[in-house]
C-alpha cells in the first residue's frame, strides 16, 4: 500500500506540474501578444500623429523635403531626449543630419500630451531606427521636464 500511495502522490505531483507548466506557458504568450498588441496600437496611433503633425515638412516616407527639412534618419534620431524635446517645444537653431546642413526652424506642438509623444516616439523608433519597443508615457514625462528646465 505504501509504494501505492506514493505512486499516486507522484503522478499527482507531475500533473500538477505540467499544469503549473502550461499554464505559465499559456500567461507569457497571453503576456507576449498583449505586448505586441499595445505595440502595434502605439505604432498605429503615432502614424497618425507624423501624419498629422510631421509629414508636411518630413514628408510621408520620412525622407525630408529637399534642402529645407531633414530626414528621419538614424542620425536624426540618435539621442531620444532631444527628439523628446523637438516634438515638444521645436527646434530653432540649424542642424546637420546625413552630413546636410538644414536651417529651418521646427515649430514644437504643445498639444500632444505624454501618451501622444510615446506614441509619435514608439512610430519613428521602430519605423526609422528598427527598434521593436514601446516608448515608455513615463520617460516622456522625465524627458519633458528637462526640456522645460533647459529652456528657462
Amino acid at each position: 500500500m505504501n509504494i501505492r500511495n506514493n505512486v499516486q502522490r507522484k503522478v499527482r505531483s507531475e500533473k500538477r506540474m505540467v499544469v503549473y507548466s502550461l499554464f505559465a506557458f499559456h500567461f507569457s504568450l497571453l503576456t507576449f501578444s498583449c505586448q505586441n498588441i499595445k505595440r502595434d496600437q502605439y505604432i498605429s496611433e503615432g502614424y497618425g500623429l507624423y501624419q498629422l503633425h510631421c509629414a508636411n515638412c518630413h514628408q510621408k516616407n520620412g525622407e525630408g523635403m529637399a534642402n529645407l527639412y531633414p530626414p528621419i534618419s538614424k542620425e536624426f534620431l540618435k539621442n531620444k531626449a532631444d527628439v523628446v524635446c523637438w516634438i515638444r517645444n521645436g527646434v530653432h537653431q540649424p542642424m546637420v543630419v546625413n552630413g546636410k546642413a538644414y536651417n529651418r526652424a521646427m515649430p514644437g506642438n504643445q498639444a500632444l500630451e505624454n501618451l501622444d509623444i510615446a506614441e509619435l516616439m514608439t512610430y519613428l523608433y521602430n519605423t526609422y531606427d528598427k527598434e521593436s519597443d514601446i516608448f515608455p508615457i513615463d520617460s516622456v514625462a522625465a524627458i519633458r521636464e528637462r526640456c522645460v528646465e533647459t529652456l528657462k
